[in-house]
């Protein structure tokens, strides 16, 4: 815009000198005209350096945009893979919850199973002791016949055989197993 301007005073001042050199003038316009002429054309190369170098900062400005631009499309584009990740591992927190739930749930049950088999085995321990005291009575008593049998002169009666403890511990739990 500005060189249309200035082309158009040139021309003007061009236009202006022909007027005046075909026209009978003095010397001093003449002078005048030249030397206006001369700053117009001085006016002219000014403007159009101005010109060259708003070209070349337009030149630097298109690039730098060029250059934003690509930057901004690649932000964009880490952005998309930033959220894809994000919702990849908001999923993986889901589901690892969803893991922890089950676990605590199962957790909990095996907890209350020990608690019960636990309880079991204390009964069948009281059981067990019942039972050996039982046994160990019923061993004092069958041994006080015998003894009491041999006092009386009589043949001697054999001796049930003994169970150990281990073994009838093995039956009890057995049979209450069945």
């Amino acid at each position: 815009m500005n060189e249309r301007k200035a082309t158009a005073k040139f021309l003007c001042l061009l236009g202006c000198l022909l007027i005046l050199a075909g026209c009978d003038r003095s010397a001093k316009k003449r002078d005048k005209a030249v030397t206006e002429s001369a700053e117009a054309k001085a006016e002219l190369a000014e403007v159009k350096a101005d010109l060259e170098k708003t070209k070349s900062e337009r030149d630097k400005l298109k690039e730098s945009v060029a250059v934003f631009t690509d930057a901004l499309e690649d932000a964009k584009s880490k952005q998309t893979n930033m959220m894809q990740i994000q919702e990849d591992l908001e999923q993986q927190v889901v589901e690892l919850t969803k893991q922890r739930d089950t676990a605590f749930v199962k957790l909990q049950d095996t907890q209350a199973m020990v608690t019960t088999l636990r309880s079991q085995l204390g009964e069948k321990a009281t059981e067990i002791n019942k039972l050996t005291q039982w046994n160990s009575e019923w061993q004092a008593v069958v041994q006080e016949l015998q003894s009491q049998i041999e006092q009386a002169g009589e043949p001697e009666i054999e001796e049930p055989n003994e169970v150990p403890d281990e073994q009838l511990q093995e039956e009890v739990i057995n049979e209450n197993n069945v």
